[in-house]
């Protein structure tokens, strides 16, 4: 509102609207404004109007007397007005914190997973022949045998 408190609503939004030229000047644009209005039992200064024209913005100073406007973060236009017959909703207490818990070590068999040997990317992943993902398991054992002792043969 003018005095920076946040209200979330969700009021009806307007977006620009156009009447061809060969049939502007005749009052329809006044008139489609007004059965919209109608049809929707709400007073021009409760409408949100979505990034408004400046086209639009002078229609509705000039039909409809807004032209103290408000403009919004998002983009949306509200004018003075807009706020004064809306109570302001109830305010919802914040939960309460939950009381702070003792940091619990890692177990092993969380960290086992990291045990595994990670396969390595394509195409050293390939089997021999084959077009499709293989494992170099086979691979990975020989070259990770402690040295002086003979490689494990593959499987």
């Amino acid at each position: 509102d003018r005095d920076g408190a946040h209200v979330e609503v969700e009021p009806l939004c307007v977006l620009d609207f156009y009447i061809h030229e060969s049939q502007q000047r005749r009052g329809l644009g006044r008139e489609l404004f007004r059965e919209m209005l109608q049809r929707e039992r709400v007073q021009p200064e409760k409408l949100a109007v979505d990034r408004p024209s400046e086209k639009l913005l002078g229609f509705l100073r000039k039909h409809f007397g807004l032209c103290d406007l408000i403009p919004q973060v998002n983009n949306f236009v509200i004018f003075e007005g807009f706020f004064a017959t809306r109570t302001a909703p109830a305010r919802r207490p914040f939960p309460r914190p939950r009381p702070e818990e003792p940091i619990k070590p890692y177990s092993l068999t969380e960290r086992d997973f990291l045990r595994e040997e990670p396969e390595p990317p394509w195409p050293f992943n390939l089997s021999r022949g084959s077009p499709v993902r293989g494992s170099l398991r086979p691979f990975l054992l020989r070259r990770e045998s402690p040295a002086g002792t003979p490689p494990e043969p593959p499987p």
